[in-house]
């Protein structure tokens, strides 16, 4: 039985929901698919198997708890409980267990399927990545973790650990020398603001909605990477993946970090910073990818390096210091 045959018959079973259509839509540790019922109804399911982290369920499931009734100001994914009133249900495919969960369907389109990004649409993604952020505070589990991979205060370690996997990444692609702007601003850290922030708004996480020639971001999606960090990594990472497939990045970032500032203003260390942070994280990503693909390729990971290269690549050559001035200019 394919495994799109299981899930929808487990649905059927646990949840009384009737899926005619289903369309797998990838993932890095979730599998995600998009569930139609014969009404037109969508659903997203998603599919860990075999089971990744069982701990990590019960904070991801209180997050989005927590944000029920909180005023995102774009639609986040609300749990669909199971018939018996479940938030997530076991599911076993060829002997190996799993868990199934199912979420309301958030509209619009991932920002990396729009051709083209507004500068109105770019600075609203920063205004949305500062409300995400407000709207997280007070949330609290014993469960949450420390850290994990994708840490953006641990870009150095996780660079670090890249160069040594693949020697050729620090001049191939340039990571010594992100690596160097990160120790630089390192130090910085311990005394920046911190808060709960999603920590993951890249370009898939992200939804748009176009009327005309009025782009609005409609949705934010997966906040599974969520932690407790410097508050100025949600602009730093929502800009980041802002940049990609932009001739002028730097202004894009600009756009975003002013739309975070509007609605929560940045320090001078905030700003100071949030430019090598952006640009580290891409580094991680082309980093981390390179070295995976290398021993297990797959095509999510060359989905997620294509447009990352050329963009890193264009930010190497500019200076952190010039960086940050012009984005000072832009607030």
């Amino acid at each position: 039985m394919p495994l799109e045959t299981a899930v929808v018959d487990r649905i059927h079973q646990r949840y009384g929901l009737t899926v005619d259509r289903v369309t797998f839509l990838g993932g890095e540790v979730d599998r995600n698919y998009r569930l139609t019922t014969p009404e037109g109804t969508p659903y997203l399911a998603k599919v860990q198997l075999p089971v990744h982290d069982g701990a990590a369920l019960g904070w991801q499931e209180a997050i989005l708890m927590h944000l029920v009734g909180t005023d995102v100001g774009v639609a986040v994914p609300t749990i669909v409980p199971s018939a018996d009133g479940c938030l997530h249900v076991g599911f076993e495919y060829e002997s190996e267990p799993g868990i199934l969960r199912v979420l309301d369907w958030v509209d619009g389109t991932e920002l990396n399927q729009v051709a083209e990004h507004s500068p109105a649409l770019l600075r609203q993604i920063g205004a949305t990545a500062a409300r995400v952020t407000d709207a997280l505070r007070g949330f609290s589990w014993p469960g949450l973790p420390a850290t994990h991979h994708w840490d953006i205060e641990r870009s150095g370690e996780v660079i670090g650990e890249c160069i040594a996997a693949a020697p050729d990444l620090a001049d191939r692609h340039g990571a010594d020398t992100v690596l160097g702007w990160f120790t630089d601003i390192e130090p910085m850290l311990a005394d920046l603001p911190r808060a709960l922030v999603h920590h993951d708004l890249n370009d898939n996480n992200i939804l748009v909605v176009e009327n005309g020639d009025t782009q609005t971001v409609s949705g934010i999606l997966d906040f599974n990477d969520a932690l407790f960090s410097v508050r100025v990594a949600e602009p730093a990472i929502a800009g980041a993946y802002a940049m990609l497939r932009k001739d002028d990045p730097l202004t894009a970032f600009g756009h975003v970090v002013a739309g975070y500032h509007a609605v929560s203003p940045l320090s001078p260390a905030e700003l100071a910073v949030v430019y090598p942070l952006a640009v580290a994280r891409l580094c991680m990503q082309v980093s981390t990818w390179t070295v995976r693909g290398r021993a297990n390729p797959t095509d999510y990971g060359s989905m997620r390096m294509r447009n990352t290269l050329p963009t890193l690549e264009r930010l190497l050559r500019i200076d952190p210091a010039v960086a940050t001035a012009q984005l000072r200019q832009g607030l």
